[in-house]
């Protein structure tokens, strides 16, 4: 142990620190990669592909989408379905808004609707930063670069590191599907047609497959209310590697906390065979806010098909106990409680829209 750990000093340097944390658990699994690795240049290293990881996906993503739609306007889900793999984890029951842009000459505004349910309004920029997220937003949106000139008026105010960034919005639907969309088209995006080209790092096969066995292994054991930030530096960058390989567009935790369901009570990953009943304890989220029980397949971190069309259970569409708590029953048929189908080995996420400061998200799992 001693050895491997001065292995990964030299392999990982200021990221050392931050690994000490979560280290114990996965020394293991990566030493042989370290071990293999051969004399790298200055720049392929682990510890620069990990810091690069999260601006790689996001440009991955950004020029997918860009194949198909123009800069600085909006596309919309509708409600999202196993076939859709533009991101990993998506929610379900949610019509999500996409926007790559630009900001290189000049800012950039957003107006919006006004609704009655969770509707929120992320910017993202290049590296996985999260400046501004708007819930409910009641004036316009300004989005701007240091030394910009900007317009008077009222908006919230979001500063960018990036030229190139994401206005993604989450607008919750409850079998009101045609009012969320109709809504849709009233968010609109002034400017942001700018520049959208992105500088990519790239890395030796052999440093990007030891630098992902690290993030993957990882991603149990960062704090999952750290993982995402504001501005560079909010969170550790192993921390935000993890959470971007586990959920690609998470939100801060003062927004959105995110629990993962992975195993069973004797720490067991859950099978597409069992039952299990999940209690999700009560006041864990804002009056203005909810809670999502959304489940994926192991095998490709999206949604699971089922006759049902059903991926989730939510505050809006789940039956709560007397005390508060609220079962959910993930079974193969989707039977049960609040169930959802479930049939091949899987795992969830909990998130908690609006969530109460300081309240215990811990789900209770038992296999029926």
């Amino acid at each position: 142990p001693a050895q491997c750990l001065l292995e990964i000093e030299s392999q990982i340097g200021t990221i050392k620190q931050e690994l000490m944390g979560v280290l114990p658990s996965i020394v293991a699994l990566v030493a042989p990669l370290l071990f293999s690795l051969s004399a790298a240049s200055a720049q392929d290293t682990l510890e620069n592909y990990i810091r690069e990881y999260p601006n790689q996906e996001q440009v991955r993503m950004m020029q997918r989408w860009l194949e198909t739609n123009e800069p600085g306007t909006f596309q919309f889900t509708g409600l999202v379905d196993p076939t859709d793999d533009t991101v990993i984890t998506p929610q379900a029951t949610v019509n999500y808004g996409y926007n790559w842009f630009s900001l290189s000459e000049g800012p950039a505004i957003i107006r919006t609707p006004q609704y009655e349910r969770f509707f929120s309004v992320s910017i993202f920029d290049m590296k996985h930063n999260v400046p501004g997220v708007i819930v409910n937003p009641e004036v316009p949106i300004l989005l701007y670069r240091p030394g910009q000139t900007l317009p008077e008026g009222d908006f919230n105010r979001v500063m960018l590191e990036t030229d190139q960034g994401l206005a993604f919005t989450r607008m919750v639907v409850v079998d009101n599907l045609d009012e969320v969309m109709a809504l849709s088209h009233e968010i609109v995006m002034e400017g942001g047609i700018g520049d959208m080209g992105r500088d990519v790092q790239r890395f030796s096969p052999e440093v990007e497959a030891a630098a992902l066995k690290l993030i993957e292994a990882a991603v149990p054991l960062v704090d999952t209310d750290k993982v995402f930030g504001t501005v560079s530096g909010d969170t550790g960058e192993i921390h935000l590697a993890a959470g971007v390989f586990q959920g690609q567009l998470g939100t801060p935790s003062h927004v959105v906390r995110y629990g993962l369901l992975a195993v069973n009570e004797d720490g067991e990953p859950f099978n597409g065979e069992d039952t299990y009943v999940l209690t999700v304890p009560a006041g864990i989220v804002k009056p203005e806010g909810y809670f999502s029980v959304t489940l994926y397949g192991t095998d490709n971190k999206l949604l699971i098909p089922n006759e049902a069309g059903r991926y989730d259970r939510t505050s809006y569409t789940s039956e709560p106990n007397a005390d508060g708590t609220t079962t959910v029953t993930l079974s193969p048929s989707g039977e049960g409680l609040n169930g959802i189908p479930t049939g091949k080995p899987f795992y969830g996420i909990l998130r908690s829209y609006m969530p109460l400061p300081g309240a215990d998200t811990t789900v209770k799992v038992e296999t029926k």
